[in-house]
């Protein structure tokens, strides 16, 4: 498994392009630099080997592109999300898309996982797990076997976290997440936004960790 990541541009989030058995997308980015992406991807893997592409939450800035890449996989690949990100996925709604003048694609969730299902992302098993609190859909993905976490917007590098006053958010199950994913044992750290960490991720998880508990003093 290699994890490729096409930094996000403008409002975009990373876009996460994972080699090996079950080459992976996750995350689009808001669809408004398709050109772009779809290039960078070539560069990467033949977009038909795609076999399915995963949306860590349901805001614009992680979905809105996802209509553009399921049609690069010549429509193969099988959409992935959370079943509480489902919803908004499936019925296209977003003013933070209308903000940008952009159009929230409507696009049916494949599989709708929930917390504990497990998906093989290139060659390696992936734990869900839900992370409610910068949106209700939230979720990260986790491989025991590389210690990987693939974070979305739950947390990021250097100890910063998703915001929680956006509509959905609560500041009090942040918390919460970020207090379970810190138990974990962590090497790698793929966000959603901003740079990755590869080789000592835990150190990033205990920053986080610190500044979410700062919060409540």
């Amino acid at each position: 498994m290699h994890v490729n990541c096409i930094y996000g541009h403008n409002f975009d989030s990373n876009i996460y392009v994972i080699t090996g058995e079950k080459p992976t997308i996750i995350d689009c980015g808001t669809g408004l630099n398709n050109e772009m992406v779809v290039r960078e991807i070539k560069k990467l893997v033949d977009p038909v080997s795609i076999k399915q592409i995963v949306i860590t939450h349901e805001h614009f800035d992680h979905c809105g592109g996802v209509r553009k890449l399921f049609e690069i996989t010549e429509n193969n690949a099988g959409i992935i999300a959370h079943k509480e990100a489902s919803y908004k996925i499936e019925r296209g709604k977003s003013d933070f898309a209308k903000m940008l003048g952009g159009v929230m694609p409507k696009i049916p969730v494949d599989v709708k996982v929930n917390d504990g299902d497990v998906i093989v992302v290139g060659d390696e098993k992936f734990e869900v797990l839900h992370t409610p609190g910068h949106t209700p859909g939230s979720m990260c993905l986790y491989s025991k076997e590389s210690k990987t976490l693939i974070s979305g917007d739950t947390v990021f590098s250097d100890g910063w976290f998703g915001r929680y006053d956006f509509p959905g958010g609560d500041k009090h199950l942040l918390k919460q997440s970020i207090e379970r994913l810190a138990k974990l044992d962590v090497i790698n750290l793929y966000p959603g936004h901003e740079s990755i960490v590869e080789g000592d991720g835990k150190k990033h998880m205990i920053m986080v960790l610190k500044n979410i508990s700062g919060e409540f003093l």
